[in-house]
This record gives structure tokens, sequence and C-alpha cells, in this order.
């Protein structure tokens, strides 16, 4: 079987204290399946994290968790190991629901699982988001246990009686503090409402702002709380760099006087690969194209591309088949 490895190699440089244990400790001290083990392992996972060696035996037991650490510590890790770990295989039903504010982060999580999951016999990991055909979602459904998706498009397929909940007994919501914005609300609460009573819930989230208890304690029973950091939440391994850009009157000369900048940037600090936001799409498709004149490989992703492209995007970055990603604010338009 293919080898995917997609954890980071812990001896290939420095690793901070947010990432890194001191405690000599593996994740077959977790008491782990033997197969999630030889799956982690072959992806890449040597030592668990912080987040991971705290959070990962309390939602084993099967409590409700409320998970809060520094993003790119290993969240994603976390609910996928207790995911697989509490599906049955020879149940060919969606056991575990996962729930993501973006398209993006739903294919990203696809991978990790599938990834982990590389040695379990029988597995189905899907993903449904808008964008995608309907047609091939109903098709998907037919084999799947972990259904991953954007609030928009789970909901109309549980309305449409496609997407069935009546054996769902773990509900992952990744990026809580996002979910539990006004634009998903309404959304989320009315999946909720169509789960099975007796469920386990985990929510986890970089960012733990005041509203996220109270909201999130409504969807569980008595939670159990793993916060890491949550008064920092960024990570000490990075280094930040800025310039101050004079305004102009017009527009156009501001964004020239940006991107000149940003080239000398690029130029000056060294970088393996470089993602960049923008807060217009058809600016991010014009620095993308300056870029790549300039001897910078890149591409762009914005809410006005199809989902194919978006993926395809998404997948030249994974692949470094280019060195920069310009993205919009794509929150606001995967709903669906």
């Amino acid at each position: 079987m293919h080898r995917r490895v997609i954890a980071h190699r812990l001896n290939a440089k420095r690793r901070t204290a947010d990432v890194l244990i001191n405690d000599k400790v593996d994740f077959s001290g977790l008491i782990l399946s033997k197969d999630e083990i030889k799956g982690l392992k072959s992806a890449g996972f040597e030592r668990p994290s912080p987040i991971q060696l705290k959070a990962i035996p309390i939602g084993r037991c099967g409590v409700d968790l409320i998970a809060q650490a520094k993003s790119g510590t290993g969240k994603t890790c976390v609910f996928s190991v207790i995911a697989l770990e509490s599906i049955i295989l020879t149940m060919m039903s969606i056991q575990v629901l996962v729930l993501v504010p973006t398209r993006e982060i739903a294919v990203q999580i696809k991978d990790v699982m599938n990834s982990i999951g590389q040695h379990m016999q029988g597995l189905h990991v899907n993903v449904f988001i808008g964008g995608l055909s309907i047609e091939d979602d109903k098709n998907k459904l037919k084999l799947c246990q972990i259904a991953i998706g954007t609030p928009g498009r789970v909901k109309h397929l549980i309305d449409s009686k496609l997407l069935s909940t009546s054996s769902i007994r773990l509900l992952i919501l990744d990026e809580a503090d996002k979910l539990l914005e006004e634009n998903f609300q309404d959304q989320i609460n009315w999946i909720f409402s169509t789960l099975p009573e007796s469920k386990q819930v985990l929510a986890l989230s970089a960012t733990y702002p005041n509203y996220l208890s109270e909201h999130l304690q409504k969807y569980m029973r008595n939670p159990t709380f793993v916060c890491l950091n949550a008064m920092d939440p960024t990570l000490e391994g990075i280094h930040h760099y800025f310039c101050t850009i004079p305004s102009h009157s017009l527009p156009h000369k501001t964004f020239d006087e940006k991107v000149n900048h940003l080239l000398v940037m690029l130029s000056q600090i060294s970088f393996h690969q470089c993602l960049i936001f923008s807060n217009y799409q058809i600016r991010a498709k014009n620095l993308s194209e300056t870029l790549a004149k300039n001897g910078f490989p890149s591409t762009h992703i914005s809410g006005g591309q199809g989902q194919n492209e978006r993926l395809d995007a998404m997948r030249k970055l994974k692949e470094f088949k280019c060195r920069i990603l310009i993205s919009t604010d794509l929150g606001n338009l995967s709903m669906l």
C-alpha cells in the first residue's frame, strides 16, 4: 500500500514546546487499535503533540469534549483518531458526521483520515460539499461510514432524505468558533435536531472566545474541557514581518506599491511555500499572474471559481507544483 506521509518530521528542525512533549510517550501508549497505530506510523506521526496526548484518551472514553489548541498543533489528528476508533467497519452506514466551515477544510480532513486509517480494511470516508454534483453524493452515500461536509450541503442531503442520520454516534464540529457564527447557526441547529439523542459530541477550535463555551454546551452533556494556550493562539515558532505601504488616492497605484514590496519581501525571506490572502477576487488572479511572471510559481483560489478549480488549486499546492497560493476569504462562500 502506498505510504502517505502527512505529519511533520520531528527531527527535521527544532520544535517548540507547543507542538512537542517532553514525555517519552508514543501513540501505542494511548491504547489504540493495532491498525490505527500502524496507520499513524505510516502517516509519519511519531509522538503525540500536547493536545493529542491530553484530548485523545478523553475522547476515547466517549464523553463530550471541547478542545482548544493553537492552529498547527494537531487537532485534526485528535478527532480523526477518535472517529476512526469509534466506527464499526462491517457496518455500512454513516456513524460519524464531521461539520466544517469551508469546503477545502473538508477535503483536507478526508485526506488525514484516509492516511491515518490506511490499514483499516473496509474504511469509507467521503466529503459532501457544495459546488459538486448531488448525483455523485448519492453514490458516495451508498458506501460511507464517516461523512465530512459543510453545513449547507449536509442539511440539504438530510432534508432530501439522501443522508440518513439514524446511525450517527459521533458529531464533530471542527473550527467550532466559525461554525457557531450567525451565518451558520440556523443550519447547525437544524442538523443537530435530526441526530440521535444518544451521541458523543466533539468541538475543536484554535481560539476560545467567551461565547464559545456557552453556545457549545447547548449541544453537549457535561462536556470535558481541554484548553491549551487559550490566551495566546500564536505558534511559538512563527516569525512576523511587515511593511508599511504609503496610501495613494488611486487604488491601483496602492496595489502596485503593495506588489512591489511583496516581491522584495519574497526575495529576501527564505520559504518553501506561502499563502497570501487577498480581499478581492480580481486582485487574487492578477497577483497570481504577476508573481508567476517574476519567478514565483503561483495559483489562486476564490469563491468565484468552480469547486473543481478550487480543488485543483489546493492540489497544486499539496503536490508542490506551485510555491504560492493566493486566496480570498472563502468562509462565507462555503456554506453549501
